[in-house]
């Protein structure tokens, strides 16, 4: 059986070119195995489904209000995501943007019907399908919960996560929290956003001590065809075929990482990603500019 498990969940988006960078600097160095989570309101591209070892389509809600009735026992999980709206929790239940609640659900699904599936390898790769890798995956040794560094956001960056599978029970078991009326009372942030959520439910399950942060290689990205329920990318990769960066701050993060580390070799092999990241400098740069002038 294969150390790694990549476990891709929710929309499939990014494009072939962000689904290429995975296979090159994620699956093949690594020697993974890839699991896809999906609702079947989506039919999942042919070029994914020839790298995936498991295809775990489900029938998704229409209104996953009715999923949280259904598997939770109170009240509590609908509530405490609700409070959070302004920052997208309550995304997935009835008319809210964002898709935090859809996050917690697909945590849900993979609790409820496939740790035995995880139990199977060493560590989990728990990711979007809109990761675009720059440069190679690290290969990660130890029993630790392994984050990219940035895009906190009042808790802990929720896109990416690596981790060994003897904490698959508790990374995923968030319905204990989601239901858990006392401790959503005494979390530490005021801010009930997703990454602050997800930060609270590992400090409820005790793997807050086990976060490590590692450089960031990978940024999230979408192809112009995309639809999305929180924020739109208009940031594009200039000089290639309809690429967007949905977060700047990511991508340059993620090329100042492989520069510092391979300098003029990275340049050589990555010259379209190394210009879009001066361009970027430098128009932010002289935006600060002008701004200083006024």
């Amino acid at each position: 059986m294969k150390d790694y498990l990549i476990l891709l969940a929710g929309t499939p988006r990014g494009g072939i070119q962000t689904w290429k960078s995975l296979i090159r600097y994620v699956k093949n160095p690594l020697d993974c195995d890839i699991a896809l989570l999906y609702g079947d309101i989506f039919q999942m591209p042919e070029f994914l489904l020839k790298h995936t070892k498991f295809d775990w389509q489900f029938e998704e809600p229409k209104n996953w209000k009715d999923f949280y009735l259904e598997n939770y026992p109170n009240s509590n999980a609908l509530d405490f995501l609700i409070k959070g709206e302004e920052y997208g929790t309550a995304g997935g239940i009835d008319k809210y943007s964002g898709s935090g609640a859809i996050v917690c659900g697909f945590k849900t699904i993979l609790f409820n019907n496939y740790l035995d599936y995880l139990s199977d390898y060493k560590y989990i790769i728990h990711s979007r399908f809109d990761q675009y890798y720059v440069d190679y995956h690290p290969k990660l040794i130890g029993e630790d919960i392994w984050i990219p560094k940035g895009e906190d956001y009042y808790g802990v960056c929720d896109r990416h996560a690596v981790f060994s599978s003897r904490y698959s029970e508790q990374y995923f078991g968030i319905s204990k929290f989601l239901s858990d009326k006392t401790a959503q009372e005494n979390i530490k942030s005021k801010i009930i956003a997703s990454e602050s959520v997800f930060l609270e439910h590992l400090r409820y399950q005790g793997l807050e001590n086990k976060i490590k942060r590692i450089d960031r290689l990978q940024f999230t990205s979408a192809a112009s065809t995309d639809e999305t329920r929180w924020r739109k990318a208009i940031y594009k990769i200039h000089f290639s075929k309809n690429l967007l960066m949905k977060y700047p701050d990511e991508f340059l993060s993620s090329i100042y990482n492989s520069l510092k580390n391979k300098k003029f070799k990275y340049f050589l092999k990555h010259p379209l990603l190394c210009i879009n990241y001066f361009y970027l400098i430098l128009r932010r740069k002289a935006g600060n500019l002008l701004k200083d002038k006024t």
